[in-house]
């Protein structure tokens, strides 16, 4: 076998790998809009340097038919390269959200990170029904009274209130105050005039902007708005409030 085909193997053998791992980034650790929100693609791409141009670059490198140590080489290359996979998709994991949390009228992506931070063990989350990452409204109290004992425990605790799972309960339409809490259509039409994105948006997803609503999103990479259709309350996708699209 020559250099180049050896490089050409190894590079397939590593395209394999790397789709299944693009399958589960994709669409189970970070599904939908949290894939360019929250930092899938940049997983993937340390998934893809590792795994597309790390090893099949060291095979190139030292292969060489009827070497004496081409086998203990080979093999020491892959072990190095799937160490570095190990560790890279074991951060791509920890990474991921674990919730889309509903709270004071703004959508929050949430990790493992903001949870443990907050003091919070994340395995709580598990109770929750509904796949990953769960979908949950934090409602405030009804009464005045606890909901300003309430905001004023989170205040002097530094818990934000995003993070009190004691008061989770899954995301339902009813959860969403459209009237008050969406974007004001003029503070959106300001964005277009700036950004283009909402016209892209409305022309990708259909209708018109009356048919949706938007509340602010943010995220790891992003503060943007998630669109929302208003006949029944399902979250469409994802409006960035700059860059690209």
């Amino acid at each position: 076998m020559t250099r180049l085909a050896a490089f050409f193997v190894h590079l397939a053998i590593s395209l394999v790998i790397f789709g299944v791992l693009a399958a589960l980034v994709v669409y189970v650790w970070y599904p939908d809009f949290f894939f360019t929100a929250d930092g899938g693609w940049q997983g993937l791409r340390i998934i893809l340097a590792v795994d597309l141009v790390a090893g099949p670059l060291l095979t190139a490198v030292v292969y060489k038919a009827g070497k004496p140590s081409l086998r203990m080489d080979l093999t020491l290359i892959a072990l190095f390269q799937a160490a570095c996979l190990a560790g890279g998709t074991w951060v791509v994991y920890q990474e991921r959200p674990l919730a889309l949390v509903y709270s004071d009228g703004r959508f929050f992506s949430m990790s493992t990170k903001d949870y443990t931070e907050a003091g919070v063990d994340p395995a709580v989350l598990a109770r929750l029904p509904g796949p990953w990452p769960k979908r949950v409204a934090m409602p405030m109290p009804e009464d005045p009274h606890r909901e300003s004992d309430l905001r004023a425990e989170a205040f002097r605790s530094g818990r934000p209130l995003r993070t009190w799972h004691e008061y989770y309960v899954p995301l339902t339409p009813d959860r969403l105050d459209i009237e008050t809490e969406a974007a004001a259509p003029a503070e959106l039409e300001r964005l277009d005039r700036s950004t283009g994105h909402l016209g892209a948006w409305l022309a990708r997803h259909g209708g018109a902007l009356e048919d949706y609503a938007f509340f602010g999103f943010a995220s790891r990479y992003h503060y943007a708005f998630l669109g929302v259709r208003r006949a029944d309350g399902t979250i469409v996708g994802l409006l960035r409030t700059r860059g690209e699209l």
